[in-house]
């Protein structure tokens, strides 16, 4: 196995083939928002901030074209998965798209909206450090229930990832899981994917077979565990979207507030991603920010106040109750 680790291309994935059943929405799962951004829009983000030589995106059922729709214009190639026979399945297809098998592939979740650019860049660090076959991305959850257990070898070495429903009561007891977040050696990973067998409860194909077979057939398989463990939630239900919301939106705040912004009362504020806001605004309470809204500095805004795709002048004073919408210029 020829190994150029200093001029490799990086090669990422978006797994966003699911059915979204436990949502109980029409839609795909990662097109719900967080923040006014469909949930597949934050780890694009991130993968297009590791500029890799090439993104795809893999989808499939009944809400492929929904998620073809919303990436219109993103340069991302998208891969079909037939059938939902499980992540390692869905690795599976990616395979015959990559022209450069001395690289490697990260393997990123559509429905994991938290991960950090600066997180993705240490993994890829971490794992091109130790001249990694494969590396998991990992935390400790203070309630890990739903999420695959990381059984370790020696220091940050794995031996396996056990899915819950697999798991025996006491790999159950194991903090440590499994983000659904892998940086890979493309050419180990697609020598050996093929042993990975749909022998379990699910009857799919679980990527995170391949950790164990990897470590068995070649080695340096390795974890790299993040003490921030809201970055790897994954979002399966209303109740998570929610949860996701709140973390969200609690760096947004934080990030305005460290530069310069006042939130008199954080909590009962919302606010989206793309809203811009100066130095020395001030935000009361009930107020909900939106869209691609821009606040010049002095601003006062609210109690009782919605504003959306709007320019607000510098020094304005706005109080409720309002609805403002569509005036980007501020004219």
């Amino acid at each position: 196995m020829r190994r150029n680790l200093e001029n490799r291309d990086l090669y990422i994935a978006l797994l966003a083939a699911g059915k979204a059943k436990r949502m109980n929405s029409g839609k795909s799962k990662v097109l719900h928002e967080i923040c006014g951004k469909p949930l597949l829009h934050y780890p694009l983000e991130v993968a297009k901030n590791l500029n890799p030589k090439k993104i795809f995106v893999v989808i499939g059922g009944p809400y492929m074209e929904q998620v073809k729709e919303a990436l219109k214009g993103e340069n991302v190639q998208f891969v079909i998965q037939e059938e939902p026979l499980g992540t390692g399945d869905a690795v599976k297809r990616v395979q015959l798209y990559i022209d450069n098998t001395d690289s490697d592939l990260m393997v990123l979740p559509g429905d994991a909206p938290l991960l950090r650019i600066e997180t993705a860049r240490e993994l890829f660090e971490f794992h091109r450090s130790r001249g990694a076959i494969a590396t998991v991305l990992t935390a400790e959850l203070p309630d890990p229930t739903g999420y695959g257990r990381i059984v370790r070898s020696i220091g940050d070495r794995i031996m396996m990832i056990v899915e819950e429903v697999d798991a025996f009561p006491e790999e159950k007891e194991i903090k440590e899981v499994n983000s659904g977040i892998y940086l890979f050696d493309t050419e180990a990973l697609f020598e050996w994917l093929h042993e990975i067998r749909a022998d379990n409860k699910q009857g799919e194909y679980y990527l995170t077979d391949v950790i164990e077979i990897l470590q068995r057939r070649v080695g340096n398989v390795y974890a790299h565990k993040i003490t921030d463990w809201e970055e790897i939630l994954g979002i399966n239900t209303r109740k998570q979207l929610s949860q996701a919301e709140k973390i969200m939106e609690k760096r947004i705040k934080n990030y305005w507030m460290d530069n310069g912004v006042t939130f008199l009362n954080p909590e009962l504020t919302y606010i989206e991603s793309d809203v811009y806001l100066e130095k020395d605004v001030i935000i009361y309470p009930f107020v909900s920010l939106m869209g691609k809204t821009y606040v010049e500095s002095g601003a006062r805004i609210g109690p009782n106040v919605v504003i959306k795709n709007t320019r607000i002048k510098k020094g304005s004073i706005i109080l409720g109750p309002k609805f403002i919408e569509g005036n980007p210029d501020g004219d």
